[in-house]
């Protein structure tokens, strides 16, 4: 579990409650199950040599495999609901090896840890003898916890929008960055779209991308000493210096979408040299849960 102190079972409930509040849906993942995978490139830019040893942040072009998604469990759910978007990009690497960056479009995250997670996830399960929420256990959850209830408000506050390729998306977990000269700090990414935010009604990203390539600014916000590093609810301060890495290309939506769908696993904790995990127990928690959920979905759970 890349050092996670987290039980096991606590990991293997959360994917199981998850599962139970998605409903029965074999093959998919619990959560994010609806998802459009496309073709890429990166290519980081001068400053991110600076940043990071790593080797997709050298300069040259890497071809990278992307996928969008919101966050719910149904593979059937209406895009124009309100929930979060994610961008999850594979970096191709020598040898055969990747690392990846997942993000998403609502800034932080809901729990600090596995555990609290699962109470927040707990909370959302119908009552067994009427099938139906409990009217009061996510807000009593909420009262308890104010940074989750600070995570709801932003995400009931953000407008749909128009195209996944028109979204900020945040990585809510912060990575330590070590550079060729050996000097190292803490960051977090942000995608900002180059073509700017738009919220409007949902459109296709296939329309999109028929205009031509999409594009983000892959950005590093340093943190500062006093800046929290491994709680992914703590927001930085706006002011923290940001370093740009690159910038992704969109490309094309993939031909052999479906079957990328069921063999693709994107993982935070999946880096190279020149990255390494910070001590936040909610990423490293994230591998075991995904191997536990990749593992269900192709038993045809």
């Amino acid at each position: 579990m890349s050092g996670s102190s987290t039980p096991e079972n606590v990991v293997a409930e959360i994917v199981t409650v998850m599962r139970t509040l998605a409903g029965s849906h074999p093959g998919f993942r619990p959560v994010h199950a609806k998802g459009v995978v496309c073709t890429g490139r990166f290519q980081g830019s001068p400053d991110a040599r600076r940043v990071s040893r790593a080797p997709h942040l050298q300069g040259e072009s890497v071809p990278t495999t992307i996928r969008f998604s919101n966050s719910a469990g149904n593979p059937a759910v209406h895009d124009g609901l309100a929930n979060v978007r994610s961008l999850s990009v594979k970096f191709q690497l020598p040898g055969g090896k990747s690392a990846d960056i997942l993000a998403n479009s609502i800034e932080g995250f809901v729990a600090r840890t596995p555990e609290e997670l699962l109470e927040f996830l707990r909370a959302q399960l119908p009552d067994p003898s009427t099938g139906k929420p409990v009217a009061d256990a996510v807000p009593k959850f909420l009262a308890t916890h104010p940074a989750a209830a600070e995570f709801v408000g932003r995400l009931m506050q953000k407008p749909i929008p128009a195209s996944y390729a028109q979204s900020r998306y945040h990585a809510e977990h912060a990575f330590r960055f070590t550079a060729a000269d050996g000097t190292s700090r803490l960051g977090r990414y942000h995608f900002i779209p180059e073509a700017g935010e738009a919220y409007l009604s949902p459109d296709e990203l296939d329309s999109r991308l028929r205009r031509g390539p999409a594009t983000f600014r892959l950005l590093l916000q340093v943190a500062a000493p006093s800046d929290a590093t491994d709680d992914p609810t703590a927001l930085w301060p706006a002011d923290r210096p940001q370093v740009e890495l690159g910038r992704l290309e969109l490309i094309s939506i993939s031909p052999t979408g479906a079957e990328d769908e069921r063999r693709l696993v994107f993982d935070p904790t999946n880096r190279t040299d020149g990255i390494d995990l910070s001590t936040d127990p909610i990423l490293l928690a994230r591998s075991a849960a995904y191997s536990i959920s990749y593992e269900r979905r192709h038993r045809g759970e």
